[in-house]
């Protein structure tokens, strides 16, 4: 066995857990750079014409697929301008484009979408006056983007979407307005938001031209104008991209399913359900973040965001909860002796962050505010990573799954505030969720497999053993029924000198020395076969003696205190178990048949006498089915109650459907040598099996009794003080 106390295991542990937790990281780094570097919007034709027009006259969209509008457009800061505004003289009447002199407003051109809006419009953007000073881009704003498009020839529909224009917006197509969300305006007092984003078909003009204008005013979003490269191409390309985004958020979706319904049997083998449960709020909160996007469920005003915070913080703390939930807590560290001190440090600045955003809905769009709660989120991830390694060294035998499973949640929390332009809208963060999920999934497998295995090896090795024993078993079972004979044998002769015989004893004796006066008197002329008869009878006649001997005295030493109770925790469910066993054994030889009930996850603990626990429930087992038909059922059932004094106890019934009591009779059953008047043609037992019971229950602090229906059967209760 390894000795994980010497320093130089701990070291070597340490710096083993370093370098994998380090790979780990590196590996879904790399994963996660790779998908954000192939799922980016980027113009693949990026050519101006003489007239600035982005040229996709050459493109060919049923061959090459789609193309993004990321460069070429015209940015007007402060100014909300319509297509007329654009015009020398009033538009034409025919559907092409009329001229545009572009020196009427001071603008830039080659303008590239960033994810910043109009606070970073490109490297390669070039303001167009000379004369007037370029203004300050923030935020909080107004302005007009414009752009003009050469399609291929032939070309008569196209779809183009905008996924992100921050925060209102006015979309003209050839001058005609054909999407509005929010309210446009200068004035901030005036201005509506709202989170919303566009799919719209194009339709171009004969000349084969297309112009967009798009007023946009912020006052409520810490990016402002197209924050999303619009993709242009066939109304099937457009539309397949909200579609395989939406697919995705399906599938995970299904997936959860899929590990609700595995993960709920699996939880069963772990020492707590807890972290289950936690998992599983994880994954839903992630989803229920994703549907709340606007790309997906666009709902008025600031609903979108501040659901999403709210699923993030939720995330954030429920993150905290499950790896709070892996380990147990050690007491020798000092801060873990103030009762999830930590969780209770986190829950209260989640409430706090939530408060504040859903009475003030304005600080979701605030810089800083976004900044702090991200950080906030960021360092429970990292506390939680550096938790799980100082728990893991601390714990080694429950391996370094849990740091791994730290690491990808480290990163998925980075990840979901990372802003991006991407072709379908699979975020970074719920990749990660996914491949946690399928990590999970194998870890699980694998471990089971294992477990399998060993499981087998132990079964192989349990069977050959309880041969072994078997054998053993019977040996000494030989010995001890040729030592229990002996011991009858010398227990009759000290049971015959007991003064306090009843008169049940008279008439066995009384039956035994007739039949041997019988033979005395009959000599030779007695038959072998009747001469084989009184024996037979006297042998049980002395049965009798013997069994009514030894009921007498166990109840004569329980009454007086003679007979000490050895007690201790015990399960009644396997003492049951084994008597049941044992009878229905033996109805198999007969017409009657025996069930028993008892619970899945419970032991049903009392304290108490083994032997003398045995005996109670052998003689109520042994009393029903004396008193039933030779076609007839017993049922044994026990389990746990609560009593009117708020105690539990251990309810057992033994049921038959036999004779049943005469209702007067039943408050005597419990007498000493008493039998019901209906009873006497089963009248082959001692009379004391039930007041020994009695005897037992009480001296147990239990209680007894019986319900019964005369030609109905009966039902005998015993109650027991149970353990936690």
């Amino acid at each position: 066995m390894i000795d994980e106390s010497n320093p130089k295991i701990r070291v070597k542990n340490v710096v083993q857990m370093f370098f994998m937790s380090a790979a780990c990281l590196i590996i879904l780094l790399f994963v996660f750079v790779l998908i954000y570097t192939i799922n980016q919007r980027h113009a693949r034709n990026t050519g101006l014409d003489e007239t600035q027009a982005v040229d996709l006259s050459a493109w060919n969209f049923g061959k090459n697929g789609n193309d993004y509008l990321e460069a070429g457009w015209q940015f007007y800061p402060g100014r909300l301008l319509t297509p007329p505004d654009f015009y020398e003289n009033s538009p034409n009447t025919d559907s092409s484009l009329p001229r545009y002199d572009s020196s009427i407003f001071p603008h830039y051109s080659n303008v590239t979408i960033t994810t910043s809006g109009w606070e970073d419009l490109g490297a390669a953007a070039v303001w167009s006056s000379k004369s007037v000073t370029p203004p300050e881009t923030k935020a909080f704003g107004y302005g007009t983007y414009r752009i003009v498009i050469k399609v291929p020839e032939g070309e008569t529909s196209l779809a183009v979407d905008f996924p992100e224009i921050n925060q209102a917006a006015q979309i003209w197509v050839n001058g005609n307005l054909l999407k509005s969300f929010g309210k446009v305006t200068t004035d901030r007092n005036g201005y509506v938001g709202e989170e919303a984003s566009a799919t719209l078909k194009l339709m171009p003009t004969y000349t084969g031209l297309i112009e967009i204008v798009i007023d946009c005013s912020n006052y409520s979003s810490p990016y402002g104008g197209i924050a999303c490269s619009p993709a242009i191409g066939t109304d099937t390309q457009i539309y397949s991209l909200n579609t395989i985004s939406k697919m995705w958020i399906s599938s995970v979706f299904t997936l959860l399913v899929l590990v609700i319904i595995t993960g709920f049997y699996i939880s069963f083998t772990f020492e707590s359900k807890k972290k289950y449960y936690y998992f599983i709020l994880i994954i839903s909160m992630s989803i229920a973040y994703e549907i709340c996007d606007r790309s997906f469920n666009p709902m008025p005003g600031t609903w979108n965001s501040l659901l999403q915070v709210t699923f993030f913080l939720l995330m954030a703390l429920l993150a905290a909860l499950y790896f709070s939930s892996i380990y147990p807590r050690d007491l020798s560290f000092s801060l873990d002796r103030l009762k999830n001190w930590d969780i209770h440090i986190i829950f209260f600045l989640v409430t706090i962050f939530l408060m504040a955003f859903w009475m003030r809905p304005d600080f979701l769009f605030s810089p800083a505010s976004i900044w702090i709660y991200s950080t906030f989120a960021a360092l429970i991830s990292l506390y939680n990573l550096v938790r799980v390694i100082f728990m893991t060294l601390r714990h080694p035998e429950y391996g370094i799954f849990h740091v791994f499973s730290a690491i990808m949640a480290l990163c998925i929390f980075l990840t979901m505030q990372v802003p991006s332009q991407p072709i379908y809208f699979i975020p970074l963060h719920s990749i990660g969720i996914v491949l946690m999920i399928f990590a999970t999934a194998i870890y699980f497998t694998v471990r089971y497999v294992s477990a399998y295995n060993r499981v087998s090896r132990f079964t192989l090795e349990l069977e050959q053993a309880v041969q072994d024993k078997t054998r053993n078993i019977a040996k000494v079972n030989a010995e001890l029924l040729q030592a229990n004979k002996k011991l009858i044998e010398n227990e009759e002769a000290r049971k015959k000198m007991m003064s306090n015989v009843s008169h049940d004893l008279r008439t066995p004796i009384a039956a035994i020395r007739g039949y041997i006066e019988l033979l005395l008197n009959a000599g030779s002329k007695m038959t072998d076969e009747t001469r084989e008869t009184y024996i037979k009878n006297m042998h049980t006649r002395c049965m009798q003696m013997e069994q009514l001997i030894e009921d007498l005295m166990q109840l004569t030493r329980l009454e007086s205190g003679g007979s000490s109770l050895t007690m201790q925790p015990l399960s009644l469910s396997e003492i049951i178990d084994s008597l049941y066993e044992l009878y229905d054994a033996e109805c198999r030889n007969s017409g009657r048949s025996i069930s028993m009930s008892l619970p899945d996850n419970d032991s049903l603990s009392v304290m108490g006498d083994p032997n003398n626990l045995i005996r109670v429930l052998d003689n109520l087992i042994v009393n029903a089915m004396r008193y039933t038909n030779d076609n007839g059922r017993i049922e044994i059932r026990a389990f746990r109650e609560t009593s009117a004094d708020e105690s539990e106890k251990v309810h057992i019934i033994v049921k038959d459907d036999g004779c049943g009591i005469p209702e007067s009779e039943i408050a005597y059953v419990f007498d000493r040598f008493y039998r019901a008047s209906n009873s006497a043609s089963r009248k082959n037992g001692s009379g004391l099996g039930l007041a020994i019971v009695k005897s037992i229950v009480e001296k147990h602090g239990g209680k007894v009794w019986v319900e019964s229906r005369e030609k109905e059967g009966s039902s005998f209760h015993v109650q027991f003080p149970a353990l936690s």
